[in-house]
């Protein structure tokens, strides 16, 4: 236990002494003399217990307690009284004034025990109050992060600011504006980094949900053991490491919207738990014998022609049908590339600020050349080049020079495993040839000093001559 600060108050030296003696070795000792020199104590020095006796001349030990409280109502007060005093202290006992009272002649190891078990006590309130002034500061910072991210989505997703100039966009809000304001659930297709989420969340904004919490979930990011627990939640002691009871996705976003992202990734046997949520709004957590209803708006997405895959089996038909409820295609960004001048404008905007490079513009030979690029990986891609454009960024304007190679050239960039796999394939085929060549065309030959088989030299030939390359005969 740590060493605690106790004040002992007796006017009789021999008792004063006594008391002292019993704490000493545990703790550190304060001893006063009488009721007015433990009040000057108590102002002067942080103290945990008060010990005083009853009876004292000027100010007896309730008195000296009742005026401790004033001082410090945390301390532990504990007084020593004689057996026909004992009904004077059960008022004070009541009103909380008094810790406890120990009738006299005491025991030192009885009185100690008893002070242990007061600051045991005492040491738990302390903790319960740290930990609750640290839960409260964290929820401050919660509320303040909760209403700064907020605020940044209303900006980001609030539908005047969805960042459009194409009549595709344009068909495709006016479409979802029907199905808004209804729960039915919403399957949004389209390739990678064409804004699915900014799309699933532009429905719940606008439905009625659009005060509950909104939760995205990417389905091929959660490992396949963990799936189940990560969506349904689990109990305590539901398998090895639950130490407490957990909610799932679909739970957390009870009330509100859940977005399952690339929805085409999910595991199969997870596929089916999902079909049973979208059929009757029960989840049963991993450890549970029972169901809990849920209410859950489910916006779906994904990259895949999810039709296709039920016909061969790798997504359940069941499942699709119940989530292809009301679809809609997001376009990639080739495909409606006036949308390019202003999201690049928006995003230079936005990134400016984030990064304190504020009034960039771009240059109409810039923002020409963006325009004309094909954006493979879109807006996501575009997003990206504009950020690395601040950054190179030295004066205000983000000029032709510089753009990216592959932007201005207009080709996409191949990637790196991409580029080695054809400089090896290349160095293959001349090695191939250049021997074939010094034996005479004598497969054998070639084989034996190429070091491979006949029939992996007759193979690769094979590849060769389908390629169109010459000189790799028949």
């Amino acid at each position: 236990m740590n060493r605690y600060r106790i004040l002992v108050v007796d006017d009789e030296p021999p008792n004063l002494q006594k008391l002292q003696r019993t704490f000493v070795e545990e703790h550190h000792v304060l001893t006063a003399g009488s009721a007015g020199d433990a009040l000057k104590i108590l102002r002067d020095q942080s103290v945990d217990v008060i010990i005083t006796d009853q009876k004292m001349p000027g100010m007896s030990g309730v008195e000296l307690l009742e005026e401790s409280i004033a001082i410090n109502p945390e301390i532990i007060r504990i007084v020593l009284t004689g057996y026909t005093e004992v009904d004077d202290l059960i008022e004070a006992i009541n009103t909380g004034r008094v810790y406890k009272y120990i009738t006299k002649p005491w025991e030192p190891a009885s009185l100690r025990i008893t002070v242990r078990k007061a600051l045991e006590q005492l040491e738990l309130m302390r903790e319960n109050r740290r930990l609750s002034a640290e839960l409260e500061k964290a929820n401050e910072k919660l509320c303040r992060e909760n209403q700064f991210l907020k605020k940044q989505v209303e900006t980001y997703f609030e539908p005047g600011n969805i960042v459009f100039k194409s009549r595709a966009m344009g068909e495709i809000l006016s479409l979802l504006s029907r199905v808004v304001q209804t729960d039915s659930t919403v399957l949004i297709q389209g390739e990678t980094g064409t804004g699915k989420e900014l799309v699933a969340r532009f429905i719940h904004q606008e439905s009625r949900r659009a005060n509950e919490i909104f939760v995205p979930v990417n389905c091929g990011a959660i490992p396949r053991d963990l799936a189940e627990s990560e969506f349904f939640g689990h109990v305590k002691g539901a398998f090895t490491g639950a130490t407490t009871e957990r909610k799932g996705f679909f739970e957390m976003a009870d009330r509100g919207t859940l977005f399952l992202d690339e929805i085409g990734e999910a595991p199969l046997d997870l596929q089916v738990k999902f079909l049973r949520v979208l059929e009757d709004s029960r989840i049963q957590p991993v450890g549970s014998q029972k169901s809990r209803q849920v209410d859950v708006r489910i916006v779906a997405s994904t990259n895949r022609n999810l039709r296709e895959e039920a016909e061969k089996g790798n997504f359940r038909q069941d499942l699709f049908y119940r989530i292809n409820v009301f679809s809609v295609y997001v376009p990639p960004l080739r495909a409606r590339k006036e949308d390019v001048a202003p999201l690049a404008e928006y995003f230079l905007h936005k990134i400016g600020s984030l990064l304190n490079r504020r009034g960039l513009r771009f240059s109409a030979e810039a923002l020409s050349v963006l325009q004309q690029y094909s954006w493979p990986g879109n807006v996501r891609e575009l997003e990206n080049e504009v950020e690395r454009l601040v950054i190179l960024s030295e004066g205000g304007g983000i000029t032709l020079d510089l753009l990216s190679d592959h932007v201005r050239s207009g080709r996409t960039p191949s990637s790196a495993p991409d580029r080695l796999k054809e400089q090896i394939g290349e160095l293959e085929r001349r090695m191939i040839l250049e021997t074939l060549n010094a034996v005479g065309q004598n497969k054998s030959h070639a084989a034996r000093a190429l070091g491979i088989s006949r029939q992996t030299l007759l193979t690769k030939l094979k590849k060769i001559q389908a390629e169109g390359f010459p000189g790799a005969g028949s």
